[in-house]
């Protein structure tokens, strides 16, 4: 299949580009909050995150550097037809400069702690149902992108359409290191190996940066914890930003968080709480981070509770959580330390300290072990 991104217009803080596949033919646009031009490379990058590996031939009315179009064509698998030109990868005036993917959720707010003195924060406005986010990011000194990309098929391609505000502002901001709040996912539970695998995306090294992954080490849990001990005062809102009210995921964070309320005895309201779903969508074995996570919520508020975030619930996994302390889940990996550049590392394991999360330890593996074997009855473990 072939696509091509044709007749670009950039204005200060403004780009639009038309763009034709054997399906659709329309155009994404991207309005940046700062007056602002940006290099043909990075603007390369930015609709490369859209194409994935989708298709065979990829055409862009753009200038670029030949290492830019090397590392499009590899990222995409395709052939991709640009000018190009001589020119160097710019290099980052600073050797520090962080620049965090914001959206104002839990995960983002966990990752706030560990920027140094002189961050950035970049974010995307996908409006729609995203609209509900910006309240929470304009309470921060946020570098917006607004596109209207969910007009389009895109973000089925790559989920590194969402990194395109720090592609956007790379030069701008002077990025060196770009940092996501991904916290440990399904991938991290179905593969022991999946920290050691641990890369900065290719698109982000095409542009001349580096991803930090401060909170991979820890679970929604930890995540949520550290949130709390650090911006207290914003859980409600950031409540509100990462979910609509009758999504389950809003209901099931609302849940986690009431019990790091209890656990941890914090002064923290939530004046808008959401009722439990009629019947949650997902059934014990349909997700693996979902049915992790009700093991969690059993040990706190018990089995019935549980199952208004997972049908079906097998009765056995009460022995398993009342016999283990299921502590783990608010504790760090330590593996992740080798990704995170020795300068930081102090503040990092400060920062850590200060919220209450303390690394994983002998009894925590085993308990995670024996958590993982349970599952492993129900999903595909590599251990």
């Amino acid at each position: 299949m072939k696509i091509s991104f044709e007749n670009i217009k950039q204005a200060a803080g403004y780009i639009k580009v038309d763009y034709q596949d054997e399906n659709h033919s329309h155009f994404i646009e991207f309005k940046l909050n700062v007056p602002i031009f940006i290099r043909e490379d990075l603007i390369a990058l930015a609709l490369a995150t859209l194409c994935g590996t989708k298709y065979d031939e990829i055409s862009m009315e753009l200038t670029v550097s030949k290492i830019t179009k090397e590392n499009i064509e590899k990222f995409t698998k395709s052939e991709l037809f640009i000018k190009t030109n001589e020119y160097p990868m710019v290099e980052s005036k600073s050797r520090d400069k962080h620049t965090l993917n914001f959206s104002g959720g839990f995960d983002s707010l966990a990752s706030l702690p560990f920027l140094p003195q002189n961050s950035s924060l970049v974010s995307m406005n996908f409006g729609g149902p995203f609209q509900r986010e910006l309240a929470m990011i304009k309470k921060f000194d946020s570098h917006i992108v607004t596109t209207n990309i969910l007009e389009t098929d895109f973000r089925k391609n790559s989920w590194l359409f969402m990194l395109i505000a720090s592609i956007l502002y790379k030069d701008y901001l002077d990025t060196t290191f770009n940092i996501s709040g991904g916290v440990i996912g399904a991938g991290f539970l179905k593969n022991s190996r999946f920290i050691t695998n641990y890369a900065t995306p290719s698109l982000i090294t095409a542009a001349n940066m580096k991803s930090i992954p401060y909170t991979l080490s820890l679970s929604e849990i930890a995540a949520i914890k550290i949130a709390s001990q650090n911006y207290p005062h914003l859980m409600d809102d950031s409540l509100v930003s990462l979910a609509n009210p009758k999504e389950e995921k809003r209901f099931r964070k609302q849940l986690l968080l009431e019990i790091e309320i209890e656990r941890s005895n914090l002064d923290i309201s939530i004046p808008n709480r959401v009722t439990p779903p009629k019947q949650p969508h997902f059934n014990w074995g349909d997700n693996i981070l979902l049915d992790h996570l009700a093991l969690y919520i059993m040990k706190y508020r018990g089995y019935d509770t549980a199952l208004l975030t997972v049908n079906n619930i097998p009765e056995d996994s009460i022995k398993l959580v009342d016999k283990l302390e299921l502590s783990f889940y608010d504790r760090y990996f330590t593996d992740v330390l080798k990704f995170i550049p020795k300068k930081y590392h102090k503040n990092y394991m400060n920062t850590l300290i200060d919220s209450g999360i303390r690394p994983f330890e002998k009894n925590d593996w085993y308990e995670y072990s024996e958590t993982l074997n349970f599952l492993s009855k129900y999903h595909n473990i590599i251990q």
